[in-house]
């Protein structure tokens, strides 16, 4: 109780240094730990992360040639990508043992009929020029449909298209809520549709679902109907191919544009398939883009950024933290010696007066620790989903652990600076001169610890123990008798 006692009356004493060494013990824990998770995990997403995705890559026209498109020139087809290239591609891809799967859209322009109208354009043009004002597209897959260039879109009404290989379903389409209400359709009814070279040759579909696209934006104006996003009809593949829309052997507009999707196994396996399609020759005016990857890297640009500026306000953080901590430590310990000298007379074992010393550094810095770390611990997460565009990261066990053993060591190792400060004291050096400012402390000290002295056992008579160099001096100085 005398060690307890007197080191709460330490603290009790500067309680400013001592709520400031708590708080910088409790910045110091959650920033470290706080700023590991982040910089750990940007790591992980950069590099292990990066290389467990399955890349999807498609072949597109570039910027330059795409900014060139003319929706009433047909001899525009002749842009499209055959499935003789895309198969070539392939072969090269199984040849080399590389794995992959693909799936793909098709889509053409469709007319028009008289009981069935598009949004219409601001510059609309004949038919016999654009092939028709709405754009028929078919998905081979619900992944393919999931990927939509247009948007993602969710069914509002009635029910989506069955994308099975075995399906036979050929009159089943989606329509936009803007189309449907246009027309005032609903789930069940039929529309018809036409040929893009010829308005005799039509086709008979069924609305089985009405679909918004999910990002809630209303279409832009688009100077030619088909290129309207809300006037795309979407249906699934037997339909698009028992009605003659994918063909090899159509003319303008009716050669349908075809769009493959690649699917690898792992980065490395896409870095091979990109090779092998240059090599290859790719078609002039083509890139390969992959959007998963692009998807992707987007994702987890926040983290990356707040984990460059962490990486140094870490190392700020413990360089700056550190001396703090140090700093405050020293400055509880200077002008003590008298104290020390004074215990140490009346019969405290310097162990007790050092483990005293070592309770007055553990008592904050073990308090802030664990503030600190039970901070770090349950706050990383939201935190990061705030700074990091919603990234979010997940504190580690074994980082915890880690933070924990760091952490009671570096509060170990400032008490132990504490501790030789009373092993630094000499009895032999307890009579030297002192400055006023010890006895001055050992005065307040031995004030605050009279009672748990005299409970001590064998620490001697607190009351009779000299307090000032007068009294010192007057209890060591012969009288005249005595020199006699």
């Amino acid at each position: 109780m005398f060690v307890l006692k007197n080191a709460w009356a330490a603290l009790t004493r500067h309680k400013w240094r001592s709520l400031l060494t708590i708080i910088t013990a409790l910045i110091v824990t959650f920033g470290t730990m706080f700023s590991t998770a982040v910089i750990q995990a940007s790591d992980t997403a950069y590099g292990s992360g990066y290389d467990a995705q399955k890349p999807t890559f498609d072949l597109k026209l570039k910027q330059s040639v795409q900014s060139k498109y003319n929706g009433a020139d047909s001899s525009w087809t002749k842009n499209y990508l055959s499935w003789t290239q895309y198969s070539t591609y392939a072969s090269a891809a199984q040849s080399a043992s590389i794995s992959f799967t693909y799936t793909f859209t098709e889509s053409v322009p469709v007319r028009q009929t008289s009981k069935f109208k598009a949004v219409a354009g601001t510059a609309d043009q004949d038919a016999s020029k654009t092939g028709g004002e709405f754009t028929l597209r078919t998905f081979y897959s619900k992944e393919a449909a999931a990927a939509n260039a247009q948007g993602a879109f969710t069914i509002v009404k009635g029910k989506n298209l069955s994308y099975s290989t075995s399906s036979t379903d050929s009159t089943s389409a989606l329509i936009s809520e803007t189309v449907a209400k246009k027309n005032n359709l609903k789930v069940g009814d039929t529309f018809t549709i036409a040929s893009p070279t010829d308005a005799k040759t039509t086709v008979k579909l069924k609305v089985a679902g009405i679909y918004r696209y999910k990002d809630g934006q209303t279409a832009a104006s688009t100077k030619l109907a088909k290129d309207n996003r809300d006037n795309a009809i979407f249906v699934g593949y037997y339909a698009f191919a028992i009605n003659n829309f994918d063909t090899t052997t159509g003319k303008g507009w009716a050669v349908p544009d075809l769009q493959v999707t690649f699917t690898l196994d792992s980065v490395s396996a896409y870095k091979k398939f990109v090779a092998l399609v240059k090599k290859a020759k790719l078609p002039t005016g083509y890139e390969i883009v992959s959007t998963s990857l692009e998807a992707y890297t987007e994702s987890i640009k926040p983290l990356g950024k707040l984990a460059e500026r962490l990486r140094i306000a870490w190392i700020v953080l413990l360089i700056v933290g550190g001396l703090l901590l140090v700093v405050l430590v020293v400055l509880g310990l200077v002008h003590r010696r008298g104290e020390i000298a004074t215990a140490m007379l009346v019969g405290v074992t310097k162990a007790r007066i050092a483990w005293q010393f070592m309770l007055e550094v553990l008592f904050p810095t073990v308090f802030g620790f664990a503030i600190g770390a039970l901070a770090g611990g349950f706050g990383t997460k939201p935190l990061t989903h705030q700074l990091a565009g919603g990234y979010d990261v997940t504190m580690s066990a074994s980082l915890v652990w880690q933070t924990i053993g760091y952490g009671l060591l570096a509060c170990l190792v400032l008490s132990f600076i504490a501790m030789f400060r009373v092993v630094a004291v000499h009895r032999i050096s307890l009579f030297a001169p002192r400055d006023s400012s010890d006895y001055a402390n050992a005065s307040v000290s031995n004030a605050e610890s009279d009672d748990s002295a005299g409970d001590a056992g064998d620490t001697g008579d607190v009351e009779n123990a000299p307090t000032t160099q007068a009294e010192q001096t007057k209890e060591t100085k012969p009288t005249k008798e005595e020199s006699k």
